[in-house]
């Protein structure tokens, strides 16, 4: 939090969410808990070794929450190690298209049906004293999983741009007709895109724009 690029990393983040309505700040409830959270940093490198950017994720600290009462079930959102093979071995020996993409902010997470609420994060502002954070959406825990119970809101997105999603992974879609064949595989908040059309990989690529 001493240097300046972690802060912005942090107010990008925080600014992101507040765009996506992903908290609404309230007072606490006497019967109610706030968990707690905490940043992630990260920085993201170019294939070259550059820096490309600073990344900050606010995860929940999940672990303070209680099964059956505080939540149903979490969830994972990340792509099986072989399913992961599966794309990339038949793009290095076809020679196919290649693309990875990294979302800003995890717009994929979808509503929370449960009431939770979260201690203001470090770095923000917009809050005054004795208020926490009423999540709207979800949020990482620690360990990558998600609060909440039902599955990722990018389901219906992945099906309005014309992919079906596969029963064997539910982070896995695929989009073939016409003698093109894409795959797209979600990793928490990367999405690899392999293919043998570029303009179909391109189509997707815009659509997330």
């Amino acid at each position: 939090m001493k240097y300046d690029c972690w802060r912005k990393a942090i107010h990008c983040e925080i600014s992101a969410f507040e765009s996506n309505k992903k908290w609404e700040t309230v007072l606490l409830s006497k019967n109610k808990t706030a968990v707690g959270c905490k940043w992630v940093f990260k920085i993201k490198y170019n294939a070259d070794g550059i820096i490309e950017r600073y990344k900050a994720r606010l995860v929940v600290k999940g672990y303070a929450q209680t099964e059956d009462i505080d939540y149903v079930e979490t969830f994972s959102p990340v792509a099986k190690m072989t399913t992961i093979r599966l794309p990339l071995s038949l793009a290095s020996i076809y020679n196919w298209e290649l693309k990875q993409l990294d979302i800003n902010n995890t717009f994929l997470h979808g509503e929370l049906e449960e009431d939770v609420y979260m201690v203001a994060p470090p770095g923000l502002t917009s809050i005054q004293l004795g208020q926490v954070c009423k999540l709207e959406k979800k949020l990482y825990m620690a360990l990558s999983k998600l609060v909440g119970s039902d599955m990722l809101n990018c389901h219906p997105f992945f099906i309005s741009v014309g992919y079906t999603q596969s029963m064997n992974d539910y982070s896995l879609f695929i989009n073939s007709s016409e003698g093109s064949f894409i795959t797209l595989l979600v990793y928490v908040d990367d999405i690899i895109l392999v293919g043998n059309c570029k303009e179909e990989i391109d189509r997707v690529k815009k659509s997330f724009e």
